[in-house]
């Protein structure tokens, strides 16, 4: 008897300890996080850091910087608004693609603004332990309203803001969003703080936040136009020593769909190529090769098979072709039946001479038939049952294209367009698919009779792509018009040299 009630009382002791460790080692951990959580957030405001960005710093953005000057003017004039009994806008929320500048325009406003800047990202607010975030977002606003008139920057706010039904973060994220539009609505607090939020995922962010009242105002931060990409590489091209050669328009012609930091990335790779030549100036080809790099890939040196050259050279050549004599308004750059770093075995390059934003049904049709080029130049020339997979990723593209012709933009006889997002009858989707192959084979009769009035052309180029290689748009214009390139034989290694 006496020994059970000892085991029982060794059982209580020993259940005792481990629940007191236990609870020991959980508070020490709670103080530890939530101190440093609470107590050692970094809310000072950055403008020591904020390397006095200015709006002629912020480049290729011309709208978004006439709109981000009426914030300015906001804040500048505040006490005067409310006099009048106007309200400051309370939020402000840049959109846009990566790299296009989000961050150095908020810079921009508060430097322009001469008033303090509290500079944080979304995920700086996620925390395990419920509470934490929203005790941060307070602390934040409390730091702000220390000034009369601050801003407070929250870059990637969709890590903060996303929609509460779809936040990975459950209870935590949505105690830390409600936290946030309460200090957005800012009730019985003196200051004029703006927040300014940035994303390029705005339809992921809950409706609560873009609601009238809290983020008032949206400003569209898109990738740069033609003479911003010319203005964006100027500035960076005067950073370095370049060659008297290097011509900073077709740079920018080639460049259509890049952002301001693809266009830094592709001075600075520019850059590195001329070091690693032992040069102390930028050739026109770095930077050509810079933009292929980043586009397109690194160019591989790969074992290729004389039959697998001249099936990629007739298929690059049927590409320029079809594109060349199409009513295309793009104009041939280069064509190359170098292997490059994405599995591409060659590849042909065309830019838009100038900057578009309407394309009309008889130029996606000259773009399904460019595409289709490819494939059918290897069958007009190896027949049909020695063509390759290689036009794979072609056919993806001209699907894509089709589709959204028929689904989206209504370019179908008797289907208005809209589809997308409607629930349609299974007879109605077969109507479209229909329309869809229609299209596909509209652009594949239209380059099947382009390479048929052009073959000469065709067997020219793809003739000169193996003894070259390489071609860049003049010596393409040359060949095409029947003329000689005037250009020596070289080998392979001569080839990727000037690629």
């Amino acid at each position: 008897m006496m020994m059970d009630w000892i085991m029982t009382l060794l059982s209580l002791l020993g259940t005792l300890v481990f629940v007191t460790l236990n609870a020991l080692i959980f508070a020490i951990v709670y103080v530890k996080v939530m101190g440093n959580s609470f107590g050692k957030a970094n809310f000072k405001a950055s403008k020591a850091k904020n390397d006095d960005i200015r709006f002629a710093d912020v480049l290729g953005v011309d709208e978004a910087k006439l709109e981000a000057k009426e914030v300015v003017d906001f804040l500048r004039h505040a006490d005067a608004l409310e006099k009048i009994g106007a309200k400051v806008p309370k939020g402000i929320l840049l959109v846009g693609p990566p790299g296009t500048g989000k961050t150095l325009l908020a810079k921009a406003i508060a430097n322009e603004a001469g008033v303090p800047f509290f500079s944080l990202s979304g995920s700086d607010f996620n925390e395990v332990f419920i509470g934490v975030g929203a005790s941060r977002i307070r602390k934040l606003y409390a730091e702000a309203r220390k000034h009369k008139t601050a801003i407070v920057f929250i870059d990637e706010i969709d890590a903060l803001a996303r929609a509460r039904n779809a936040s990975p973060y459950g209870q935590e994220n949505a105690t830390t969003l409600n936290a946030f539009l309460v200090e957005l609505d800012g009730f019985g607090r003196e200051g004029t703080i703006i927040t300014i939020g940035a994303t390029n995922l705005e339809d992921s962010l809950d409706q609560a936040l873009l609601r009238p009242g809290r983020f008032d105002r949206k400003i569209h931060v898109g990738l740069p136009s033609l003479e911003g990409r010319k203005a964006i590489l100027e500035h960076y091209a005067r950073r370095v020593k370049t060659e008297p050669t290097v011509d900073l328009d077709a740079l920018a012609r080639a460049t259509p769909m890049m952002s301001g930091a693809d266009l830094a990335n592709v001075v600075n790779e520019s850059s590195i190529m001329a070091v690693r030549a032992g040069r102390k100036r930028l050739k026109m080809a770095d930077f050509t090769k810079a933009i292929e790099r980043i586009g397109i890939g690194q160019i591989q040196q790969k074992t290729i098979s004389e039959r697998e050259r001249r099936l990629i050279a007739y298929h690059e050549a049927g590409h320029a072709v079809v594109d060349y004599f199409s009513v295309s308004p793009k104009k041939l750059h280069k064509v190359s039946i170098i292997p490059t770093g994405k599995s591409a075995l060659g590849y042909t390059w065309s830019v838009h001479t100038e900057d578009r934003h309407l394309t009309s049904r008889e130029e996606f049709i000259a773009e399904i038939a460019a595409l289709y080029g490819g494939r059918l130049a290897e069958e007009m020339v190896f027949g049909s049952n020695a063509v390759t997979g290689g036009a794979s990723s072609d056919l993806k593209r001209i699907a894509k294209i089709a589709e959204a012709m028929v689904w989206d933009l209504g370019y179908a006889p008797g289907f208005p367009g809209a589809y997308r997002d409607l629930a349609v009858s299974e007879a109605t989707r077969r109507e479209l698919d229909e329309a869809v192959g229609l299209l596909m084979e509209e652009g594949r009769a239209v380059a099947r009779t382009l390479l048929a009035q052009h073959e000469p052309q065709l067997q020219a180029l793809a003739q000169a792509l193996l003894e070259h290689e390489v071609l860049d748009g003049e010596q393409l214009e040359r060949l095409l018009h029947g003329g000689a390139i005037f250009l020596p034989r070289r080998s392979a290694s001569d080839a990727i040299d000037a690629a």
